[in-house]
Order: C-alpha cells, then structure tokens, then sequence
C-alpha cells in the first residue's frame, strides 16, 4: 500500500508543481473552477503556521487557517479550487499561527460541522474566532475521542485526542490529533501535540499507523520522538513552517528521528511552498482490496 501511494504521488507529480508554488501564488491558480470529486490533502503554505485543506466527493475539510495575515490567502486558496461551502472546519487549539485566519474563513464560506480543540485562551484572535461563529450561527463542538466526521465518498476524519491524561498546562499537548482516512491510506494530522501528547495517542491507540504524518508543531525538537515515529512508522512527512523563521523550524533533530525511521519522503512548505498529495478515492481502494 505504501508503494502504491508513493507511484500515485509520483503520478501527480506536474499538478503538485502546479500548486506548490506557495500560498501567496493563489492569484496565478486561474479562473475559479468547481469543486473536484478527488480525493487530496494539500498542506496550504501559510509561512510559520498551519492550514490544511481535505478534498474528498466534492466535500471539503479545513483543520487550521493560518495566521491572520495569511488568513485572506486561505479563503482566496479556497475559493481558487472551487470551493464554496465547508463540510467541516478544525480549530486544533487557541495559537494564533493555527487560528488565526479562521474568523475570515469563518466569515467566507459556510460550515455545516466546526470543532474546537479542548482549551481556551483569552486572545483577542481566539475572541475573534468565537464572535465570527456566533455571527454565522455556527454551534461549535468539542469532539470526543473517536468520533467522526465522514464523508460522502466513504472518507472519514476521526478524532483521537488529546486524552485526559495529557497535562493542561501546555496548549500544544492540548492539540486536537485527527487521522484522515481514504480507502487505505492514512493521514495523520498533529497540530502542535509535543512529546506527552505523543505517548498518551500510542497508549490510547498501540495499533496506530499512518501513511502520511503532519509532523507535529512545525517540526521542532519537542515533538516527532524517535519511539513516536518508529510506532506510527509513515512513509511521507509533511512539516509546515515559514522561510527563515525565528525558532529553528524544522529542528535537526527531528530531521535526524525522520531519517532513523526511515521516513525519506519529507516535504517542507518553507522549501517547496504548499504541498498536495493525491490519494487513492475510498471507493477504487476497497474494490481493489475486496478483489
């Protein structure tokens, strides 16, 4: 199965070039067109922040939006690709580098399911955030571990933290974790959970596996552990940071766990801008696995 994402991620290779030239290129995507029916994750490039953004039967997911100067860029990304309404909306916790562009999201199209991570803060960006809800009407939900969010198409976004066990006293801990699943394939999305996160997710979840992983809190050294990486063992690593940023972003660190792991497919937005990966439509993966 992994070789099998790797050829499909070769495959698309030329529409990757197409969309990887950074958020701020959004301009150059063209006329807007209508919403596909594939199934991908682009990892929108949001400089030091994160956004992304699941594709799946002409339904559409964002967990993140960046920060509030990149936040217009979001919804012009958004709208580029056709997007006019939201299935579901993420807020994985209060950072303004996560959350900070959402009430402009919030503002510019509909959402039928948003979630908040567990915790609060008192920012005028996490208020803001709040107020545009209320203004839309949008009721938000703490989701629990294991619900889910499925889509038509059969893919499915499951929630899998933080458990109770996780300290309160670090936000990034405090990160909602979600799997994106699509036939097969698997994508494992972070936030910013650090290293207690990590070992209550393997302890809630021994069996846990992914085929890609948002690598978490933009690649620093406080998370993405070698025992964390050889457990969920992913072929492909995405890691969202800015050019240049002021806290190391990726750590050479992780860089070293990725390359133990055997992780040799690392994708890093400040290199390479936004980053797609096409996977398999849920439907051909469990024909092909029920043949």
């Amino acid at each position: 199965m992994r070789k099998k994402l790797r050829r499909i991620l070769w495959a698309a290779a030329a529409l990757v070039a197409v969309l990887t030239g950074g958020l701020y290129a959004a301009d150059e995507l063209g006329p807007q067109r209508e919403l596909t029916a594939d199934t991908a994750v682009h990892f929108i490039d949001v400089g030091q922040g994160d956004s992304a953004l699941l594709l799946s039967g002409g339904q559409a997911v964002l967990i993140d939006a960046g920060t509030a100067e990149s936040g217009a860029a979001v919804v012009r990304y958004l709208e580029e690709l056709g997007v006019t309404e939201l299935y579901g909306a993420v807020a994985t916790h209060p950072h303004a580098d996560h959350i900070g562009g959402m009430a402009q999201v919030i503002e510019a199209f509909p959402i039928e399911h948003f979630y908040l991570g567990p915790e609060t803060q008192n920012t005028a960006t996490y208020s803001g955030m709040l107020d545009a809800l209320e203004e839309a009407g949008v009721q938000p939900v703490i989701p629990a571990d294991g619900d889910e969010l499925v889509f038509d198409s059969g893919a499915s976004l499951t929630f899998l933290g933080p458990a109770d066990d996780v300290p309160k006293n670090n936000l990034n801990d405090r990160s909602l974790i979600t799997l994106f699943r699509a036939g097969d394939q698997d994508v494992l999305f972070m936030g910013d959970a650090e290293s207690a996160a990590e070992e209550s997710l393997l302890a809630h979840h021994p069996a846990l596996t992914c085929d890609v992983l948002k690598v978490g809190h933009h690649g620093a050294a406080t998370s993405s552990s070698e025992e964390f990486l050889q457990a969920v063992r992913p072929s492909t690593a995405v890691i969202s940071c800015g050019v240049d940023n002021d806290y190391g972003h990726p750590s050479d660190q992780t860089l070293q766990n990725l390359s133990l792991a055997g992780v040799d497919d690392v994708r890093i937005t400040a290199q390479s801008g936004t980053v797609v990966l096409p996977l398999n439509p849920p439907s051909s993966s469990s024909e092909e696995n029920a043949a």
